[in-house]
């Protein structure tokens, strides 16, 4: 089956948004879908009249709703509005990976999807809450698939926070601490092969200067001021080059604290205890009930560093994450074997 997808986050220069894309290849592909061209966020496909002539042609259209859908963000509806043009043109659209919060007119576009599956409960309750229909299935990244246990662990990490402020606050915590500061920032991948040969280019030049500010960040010292040059100097100097050296050091933690979703997703999949503050939605509380662990919520940095130490996974924790990942691989795989199902019944 064709396919396109829609706000290919692994643009995006953090590794979890680059291991969500990832996964959507891999899963679709195992169900039969070919994923043809991928736009990158915030791409204006009304714009773009050679990508509406390959809607109308493809069998299905998917869109990573990752962080997007919330707060009717324009991004946000723009993708609601792609699901009007398909459901106008009989082609299948499916928003799979998302969070849904504190929406209105958004809501309204999302009766035009053939079918949603949003990450948590906390977002198809709001659906519902419309009369809209959501499945549940957990963030793409927990469908990775088992990955080698660490030997040992050692000491502790903070990780920051989407918001700037927040993300000063664990540094200073970390250094107050005498705690290592790791952070989700990635070297922006490549992006070939996806029907967009600008993008090739314009994917290398952005790489090239992500490593010339990887260098730098490694030669001069973070500035005291917090400013947005030091926090970019920050987030490179105390990154991990590839994924597998961020899960490495996740891995090889004692425990870790952060602001980061996807720095949590990826702490269950290395089993390592955590301690996380709240970020700019509820994906962190939602996915911290799904998962059975929802004590492990501070409201701040410095009250995280307090608790973390001392809180290792009990044996229900332990219990209730093993079934929590389980079930997230099971449903993945089984949303996108769903998908291909229903786009196949709507061409016949």
């Amino acid at each position: 089956m064709r396919a396109l997808l829609f706000n290919d986050t692994s643009y995006e220069q953090h590794h979890g948004s680059q291991l969500v894309v990832r996964q959507i290849y891999r899963l679709a592909a195992a169900a039969g879908i070919h994923i043809r061209r991928a736009c990158p966020m915030r791409y204006d496909w009304q714009a773009d009249e050679r990508l509406k002539a390959d809607i109308r042609s493809a069998d299905l259209c998917l869109i990573n709703g990752e962080g997007t859908m919330h707060d009717d963000a324009r991004q946000g509806l723009r993708l609601g509005e792609l699901a009007g043009y398909c459901k106008a043109h009989g082609v299948p659209c499916f928003l799979i990976n998302s969070v849904w919060q504190r929406n209105d007119k958004l809501t309204e576009l999302a009766r035009d999807f053939s079918g949603i599956y949003v990450r948590d409960r906390f977002s198809a309750e709001e659906l519902e809450n419309a009369g809209i229909k959501a499945q549940v299935v957990p963030d793409l990244t927990l469908s990775l698939d088992e990955l080698p246990r660490p030997l040992s662990r050692s000491g502790g990490l903070v990780n920051g926070s989407v918001y700037a402020a927040r993300t000063w606050e664990a540094w200073r915590a970390a250094c107050s601490a005498g705690v290592e500061y790791l952070s989700i920032k990635a070297p922006p991948i490549l992006q070939t092969g996806k029907g967009f040969p600008a993008y090739v280019i314009k994917s290398l030049a952005r790489r090239t200067k992500a490593e010339l500010k990887r260098l730098s960040s490694r030669v001069m010292p973070v500035p005291e001021a917090s400013s947005a040059r030091a926090l970019t100097r920050l987030r490179w100097r105390h990154g991990a080059g590839s994924l597998a050296a961020f899960l490495r050091r996740l891995g090889a933690a004692e425990w870790v604290v952060t602001g980061r979703f996807h720095c949590v997703t990826l702490c269950l999949l290395m089993r390592t205890p955590f301690v996380a503050v709240p970020s700019n939605t509820h994906k962190i509380e939602a996915l911290l009930q799904e998962a059975g662990l929802q004590p492990r919520l501070a409201d701040s940095f410095a009250e995280a560093l307090e608790k973390a130490a001392s809180w290792p996974f009990s044996a229900d924790e332990q219990q209730a994450l093993e079934a929590f990942l389980l079930r997230a691989r099971t449903q993945a795989h089984e949303m996108f074997e769903q998908i291909a199902r229903l786009s196949q019944a709507q061409a016949r």
